[in-house]
């Protein structure tokens, strides 16, 4: 890195700005510039939106790897390792959160479409889908944990209240996974489509994720990768000084609606665009 000594330090991405307002925007192209590089070099894409399992997979296939490859065990799959896949797990636009300025992110997300489309013609990729009232029974205590930098999370009396927040609520969720249904159908390259109910009740479904990435499934480093990612060993990982609600493991969000009043079940349940959803991830 070598210095400017009109702005800040020279790096790949350009030169370092001082102000604040040029920060940002560097800041921005930084963030986007890492995330291309990874689409670029990495084969293996999942793609999900935020809450969908994605932290059990990331876990599971580092077990796997660590079995099957003989090596030590870590979560970061998509680095590079002599002889084994590496796997890039993202959400898209949504991986810029808390890298680049709010207002600009919540720009990209309203324009509803994916900003790395080319980078994706060349990958193989996991699309990884969960019922979207699960997601936002997850998303909301999700946020409250304050999981980006330079954010305050939304404050709501209940999760009907939430579910109406115009950046973080129901249809964000329905708007970004119909984005990605769009995009399964339009992809040309090697693809999967993938429920987070399905790898719950079915090894079979984990075999054939296993199988899309690695080629086949060795079943013993299978088996000794579920045994360490069982819900109660994944509760382990879970910071003791956080409370209950807001802790990243937790029972589902099938088990929260049946305590809401049945107005509010309903109020989701018939939420424009969820059935409509619904019936597209479920359908065979």
């Amino acid at each position: 890195m070598t210095l400017d000594t009109n702005n800040g330090p020279q790096t790949r991405y350009g030169t370092e700005p001082c102000s604040d307002d040029s920060r940002r925007n560097w800041d921005m192209h930084r963030r986007i510039g890492v995330l291309k590089n990874q689409y670029d070099n990495i084969p293996n894409l999942i793609l999900s939106f935020p809450r969908c399992g994605r932290t059990w997979m990331k876990h599971l296939f580092g077990h796997y790897i660590a079995k099957k490859y003989n090596v030590d065990f870590s979560k970061w799959v998509d680095r590079p390792r002599p002889g084994i896949p590496r796997i890039l797990f993202r959400h898209d636009f949504m991986s810029t959160t808390g890298h680049i300025p709010w207002e600009e992110y919540f720009k990209i997300q309203d324009n509803k479409k994916f900003i790395f489309l080319d980078e994706m013609k060349k990958q193989n990729i996991i699309y990884l889908y969960r019922d979207p009232i699960d997601v936002l029974f997850s998303y909301w205590p999700y946020l409250q944990s304050v999981p980006y930098k330079n954010f305050t999370p939304p404050e709501h009396t209940d999760i009907i209240d939430f579910a109406h927040n115009k950046h973080w609520g129901l249809d964000i969720i329905i708007n970004f996974m119909n984005t990605q249904l769009d995009h399964y159908e339009q992809h040309q390259n090697n693809k999967l489509k993938v429920r987070y109910e399905d790898l719950k009740e079915q090894d079979l479904e984990w075999q054939k994720l296993i199988e899309f990435v690695f080629g086949d499934c060795d079943r013993q480093a299978y088996e000794y990768a579920k045994s360490q990612t069982t819900f109660s060993r994944m509760q382990e990982k879970n910071n003791k000084d956080v409370p209950d609600n807001l802790k990243f493991y937790r029972k589902g969000g099938s088990n929260y609606i049946k305590e809401l009043s049945t107005e509010q079940q309903e109020t989701l349940l018939n939420w424009p665009g969820y059935k409509d959803l619904n019936r597209r991830i479920y359908e065979n």
